[in-house]
């Protein structure tokens, strides 16, 4: 049975929904982040995408955006990038805090601990130095803090435990702040996706198929099948979950993680 079209009254509201919403979205130049930057933009939020430089010089920002050249493991970088926020007016009603990098995969017994070191910089103290200098423009008003995990935060994965514990990490860091900062009206939620036909796996799969592994589509199918919807989440997949989690959608969420994985996760 067709569910019925939505009322245009309805898909207004929806289209503004952010109307007059500041954001900041870390790691927001390309990927995941991209996809969430262009997403918010377009149910009326504005704001910048901190990023490294050299993807910024590439990205294309979507309408109402502007790009700040941040490393998210450098504290003073995000001090000082939260403090032109600030500066520019001081409204912030949205963070997304994005960045994060995924290592190599190594056994345990192989594991590079300053590997190690520098995930955690990116993936855990980044994102909490993000919360750290972007709380205090928000008690005022509050507001919708989205932190970027992963259904590795819920579950192991062999091969994979520096970004697993990084990701677990996240979930605690999210609990934590949900609980202090509902005082002030900030909700303080997390995404998990599964795997994403991101550019970035789709060159991972390119690569194993060079090495003798299966083509990209055989790839793909696979992952695939190993989800109850039979499919694989996409970056518009993902951006959803942020849009419903930044906005009055999601009042009476916070400290929660949010899967997109097609069911990958309880397969």
């Amino acid at each position: 049975m067709a569910l019925p079209a939505p009322h245009h009254g309805e898909e207004e509201r929806m289209k503004n929904i952010l109307k007059g919403r500041r954001a900041v979205i870390t790691g927001g130049g390309r990927g995941i982040g991209r996809a969430i930057a262009a997403r918010l933009s377009e149910h009326g939020a504005t704001g910048q995408v901190f990023d490294l430089a050299n993807v910024l010089d590439g990205a294309t920002l979507p309408d109402g955006y502007s790009g700040r050249p941040v490393d998210v493991a450098n504290e003073e970088e995000i001090r000082a990038a939260f403090e032109q926020v600030a500066g520019d007016g001081g409204q912030l009603n949205i963070v997304v805090a994005n960045a994060g990098i995924v290592p190599v995969w190594r056994h345990s017994d192989g594991l590079d601990l300053e590997e190690w070191d520098r995930v955690f910089a990116i993936n855990v103290r980044g994102v909490a130095a993000t919360l750290k200098h972007a709380v205090p423009l928000m008690k005022d008003k509050g507001g919708a803090i989205v932190v970027t995990a992963s259904i590795n935060s819920l579950k192991g994965a062999a091969l994979q435990g520096a970004y697993t514990s990084s990701k677990h990490a996240l979930l605690g860091l999210v609990r934590c702040a949900a609980l202090e900062l509902g005082a002030h009206n900030i909700r303080v939620n997390a995404l998990a996706p599964g795997p994403v036909l991101s550019e970035a796996m789709r060159e991972r799969l390119r690569y194993r198929a060079g090495k003798g592994g299966p083509s990209e589509a055989e790839a793909e199918a696979q992952l695939a099948a190993q989800a109850p919807l039979n499919r694989v989440a996409t970056e518009d997949d993902v951006a959803d979950g942020a849009l419903f989690l930044a906005s009055p959608l999601s009042n009476a969420v916070t400290g929660h993680i949010l899967p997109i994985d097609g069911g990958f996760g309880i397969a």
